[in-house]
Order: structure tokens, then sequence, then C-alpha cells
């Protein structure tokens, strides 16, 4: 398959790009610095340019079979996510490309009432309210769109080893969570998504 990355040179990025390329995929990645990219590998094409670029978005597009956004900005103020997901959102139409998963962030929606209440009352409003705010953002321009669109909805993100066994889905399926998902399950979980329409139009959670 044809897939364009955005946000691959960032944490969970990376992950997200080696299992596409460890499971054959043919990757295209639009990145500001290719030089983390460079080099790595045969079913690697790096273009250089930035995700709120509509000609280098659509470039990067062109000829793709699904989208894969996973960018990151960490907590600060920004509507990078946003105003990005809207450049692929309509570069993806303008060229016919229909399947796109976005990740976003567990907290939002169905996913919200599955925190716990600390998590409510002092990590989300104190620490993560702009990314937050960020990612609500994103998921009205990714779910406002006629795409077949699924947002990823991880817990905190961890550089752990694998384990292959998590939740995943509604919240209203989900048992109880720990808030923290290994970066390779995660990646994984991504890639699935392009081989699956279990989630089409759909907003998933994952946790351990």
């Amino acid at each position: 398959m044809n897939v364009a990355i955005f946000g691959a040179t960032g944490t969970t990025g990376q992950f997200v790009l080696e299992e596409a390329l460890a499971r054959g995929h043919r990757v295209t990645a639009l990145v500001r610095n290719p030089g983390k990219l460079d080099g790595r590998h045969d079913n690697l094409t790096v273009l250089t340019g930035d995700v709120l670029d509509a000609e280098a978005v659509e470039k990067t597009i062109i000829g793709q079979d699904a989208v894969l956004s996973v960018l990151g900005a960490g907590m600060r103020p920004t509507t990078l996510r946003t105003d990005g997901n809207r450049t692929i959102v309509a570069a993806m139409q303008r060229q016919g490309v229909r399947r796109l998963v976005s990740m976003s962030v567990f907290g939002l929606g169905d996913s919200a009432k599955k925190l716990p209440l600390y998590w409510k009352l002092l990590v989300k409003p104190l620490f993560l309210r702009f990314a937050y705010r960020d990612h609500a953002g994103q998921e009205a321009v990714v779910s406002s769109s006629d795409l077949d669109w699924t947002l990823t909805r991880p817990v905190s993100l961890r550089d752990v080893e694998a384990t292959g066994h998590y939740q995943h889905g509604a919240a209203a399926t989900m048992g109880k969570i720990t808030l923290e998902i290994g970066l390779t399950d995660f990646a994984r979980f991504t890639l699935d998504q392009l081989e699956s329409d279990d989630y089409v139009r759909q907003s998933p959670g994952i946790s351990y």
C-alpha cells in the first residue's frame, strides 16, 4: 500500500513509520528536517515541507492509498493539529484519497468518562488544556469530513516493551484502564486500521 505519513519525525511518528515500513508499505513522509529520515529504507520517500503548506501536503498525498497523521505539538498553545489536519483533509478530498487515520487523545468525546477524577480536575484542565483544545479542533475537522476516517485516542504514550495486549474501542466497551500505552503497541494498532474497516468513522480509545 502507498501511505503518506505526517509527523513521521516525532516521538510517536517514528514508531508508526518503522511499523509501516516493517509491514512492507511504501511510505512518503513530509518533514521539515529530511536529515532525520534520509536513507533509512528503500520504500521510504522523504519530502521537505510543512504540514501547513497546502502545496507541499498535496504533493505528498498524490498517488497514495491512505494517510496517517501523527502530528504532535506537546503541551504548548497551538493549533497545529487542527490546522494540519484541515490541510490534509482538503488535499485528500482534492486527490480522491479516502482513508485517513489521525491520532487524537484519550479524554475527548465518550472517552472523557473513563478518565480518573484527578485527571479530570487537575491534569486535563491545568497541564494539558492547550493540547486537548487543539485535539478537539482536530477531531471536529476530521469527523465532519466525508472521508473514511478513524480518530485514534491513545492514553499516555510510553516507550516500553510491547505486550500485544491492550483494550481498544468505544469507552463503554473498555474496562478499567491504566492510562498508559506503549509506543510500539500503539504503532501496531495504528497500522492495523489501514488493514481493517472495523473503526471507519469511529474514534476508538486505546489503553492497557
